[in-house]
């Protein structure tokens, strides 16, 4: 499944299991990780933008995607204490993540 076709379910609001099923296996690795969320966070930012609540189902979709991206153990713990919390902390996500501190991504 492709990061294009994971975007445009997501924009038409497909339901969360649906999804799921779709990305499952994408997180294999950090180039995998590192693309698709280059791909979501503009998506994210866009919802923002727009006024959607953390509670939003189409932002509570990403954020349960981005909150599976990193690996296992402390640094996923860690990135969804620092940037999967609520609107704020999800506004301080880089646009690019080379930019995210070691101990929260890969």
């Amino acid at each position: 499944m492709s990061t294009a076709n994971i975007i445009s379910q997501l924009k038409a609001g497909s339901p969360l299991i649906t999804l799921l099923k779709m990305v499952k296996g994408v997180f294999d690795d950090r180039s995998s990780a590192d693309e698709l969320y280059s791909d979501l966070i503009p998506v994210l930012q866009d919802f923002l933008l727009q006024g959607r609540r953390f509670n939003d189902p189409s932002v509570q979709h990403i954020v349960h995607i981005l909150s599976e991206l990193p690996p296992e153990g402390a640094r996923r713990r860690n990135f969804v204490k620092k940037y999967l919390q609520d609107e704020y902390t999800l506004r301080d996500l880089p646009a690019d993540p080379r930019q995210i501190p070691y101990g929260f991504w890969y």
